[in-house]
């Protein structure tokens, strides 16, 4: 079982996907698989000329080794100039388990043990908070989340159904759009974010969407003006 990997995340200006994933590569990670999406912070206008803008992104999905991940993420920080207010931003997910990669089979879980001592889990600085919604409401979403002192949001499309969703069109089941919505937030505020959400979306009603949460090891490339109240 592999114990000793993780799942890296960069969130960069659309285009400048290439760049980051060949650096990626030349500091020891294998491949990467990019979404598109769309997204805003702090730091980029929400309108052009009293009109929404759009701010198109690439999603970076990068399964690293754990011995490499600093030196990963220093590279993917350099080629996609993270460090620089509206580029983007990066972060890493310890993975319970890995597979189709049987070169890295043999990997011990860093987080847990360390020289045969049991140690207990640290504290996160950062949670994500994944919401998926019904295609429209990201908005609703994205602005629930500032209001709570969130920085900003990205946001997927997808597709899918629940119980209460079951729609057919000429004997044809159709899956309703959805938006999937990431937002990177301090640990101390994810709790007031989650429930600013929560109200705005009445994610309670049945076929509304759901919301969860995810501890994230390092992050880079964040500039979060609300680091400073913590």
């Amino acid at each position: 079982m592999n114990l000793n990997h993780r799942l890296m995340i960069a969130i960069v200006k659309r285009g400048a996907s290439r760049d980051v994933i060949a650096a990626a590569k030349e500091a020891g990670a294998d491949g990467a698989t990019v979404l598109y999406a769309e997204g805003i912070g702090r730091n980029e206008k929400p309108t052009f000329l009293g009109l929404p803008a759009t701010h198109e992104k690439d999603v970076i999905f990068i399964a690293v080794d754990g011995e490499i991940e600093m030196a990963v993420a220093e590279a993917i920080s350099h080629a996609g100039k993270l460090g620089k207010s509206g580029y983007g931003l990066g972060f890493t997910i310890h993975l319970s388990q890995l597979l189709g990669v049987p070169h890295l089979d043999d990997r011990e879980d860093d987080r847990k043990k360390k020289r045969g001592v049991e140690l207990m889990p640290e504290p996160k600085d950062f949670q994500l908070i994944v919401t998926i919604v019904n295609s429209g409401d990201s908005g609703q979403v994205v602005k629930a989340a500032a209001q709570a002192g969130a920085e900003g949001g990205t946001i997927l499309e997808g597709r899918g159904t629940g119980v209460n969703e079951q729609k057919k069109f000429m004997n044809f089941t159709i899956d309703p759009e959805k938006d999937v919505v990431l937002t990177l937030v301090p640990a101390a505020f994810a709790e007031k974010v989650v429930a600013s959400i929560e109200q705005a979306v009445d994610l309670d009603a049945p076929g509304k969407g759901i919301a969860f949460l995810i501890d994230v090891e390092n992050v880079f490339g964040v500039n979060h003006s609300s680091l400073n109240h913590l």
